[in-house]
């Protein structure tokens, strides 16, 4: 009996060391998952930087560039600032340009705004959609809603901040149509990803007789 109780105690000991030994790496997998979640719960975006002045534009269809004749204001930078744990994720983004709000052109069209150029990029026709308003008889009229999307690999440190410069240029065509009130074209930028979307809103200000739209 004696020899038979010696000779079990080691074997016990070993089977619950090697049982410990398998349940670390789950613990580990466990803990890391919510850490990521985390990491996107706590980001915010925001526009971050905005110009004013005669701005010269580029002409998103049909190309040329374009010269204001009034202070134009267009943001120029969206910064995504993390919080704690880092983000390593590829994400949707996309930024719409809507129609000024209170400005009634029922027969004619004008320009809008939309995205020339993203971190540095240039933006391509297929990124790009401008859509009018449309009627019998009349068709296209008045100011186009825009959109742009891409997507990007968003590497943010935590507790970092990663700034993303964005250029805006002119959308659709001009027919002629006067203009006379101030523009104020509202755009929406979100940044998407697997659990979660991130959203900050600008402005683009177009006085009267800026020689734009």
């Amino acid at each position: 009996m004696s020899d038979e109780l010696t000779v079990s105690k080691p074997h016990t000991r070993r089977a619950v060391v090697k049982g410990a030994a398998w349940s670390v790496p789950v613990i580990a997998a466990a803990v890391a998952a919510p850490a990521a979640v985390a990491s996107v719960n706590n980001a915010a975006l925001a526009v971050t930087g905005t110009q004013t002045g005669l701005l010269t534009l580029n002409l998103l269809d049909g190309g040329g560039t374009l010269t204001a004749t009034a202070l134009t204001t267009v943001p120029t930078q969206i910064s995504l600032t993390n919080g704690p744990g880092a983000i390593n994720e590829t994400a949707t983004i996309t930024v719409t340009v809507a129609r000024p709000a209170g400005i009634n052109i029922p027969v004619g069209r004008a320009r809008g705004f939309g995205v020339y150029s993203y971190n540095g990029v240039n933006s391509t026709a297929g990124q790009r959609t401008t859509t009018y308003q449309t009627a019998p008889i009349i068709g296209q009229y008045g100011m186009p809603t825009t959109t742009f999307t891409t997507t990007q690999a968003i590497n943010v440190a935590s507790n970092g901040t990663l700034d993303i410069p964005i250029v805006f240029g002119l959308a659709g065509v001009s027919t002629g149509v006067a203009i006379s009130l101030l523009a104020t074209f509202p755009v929406t930028i979100t940044v998407q990803f697997s659990t979660r979307t991130l959203t900050a809103s600008g402005t683009i200000s177009v006085p009267v007789g800026a020689g734009l739209l």
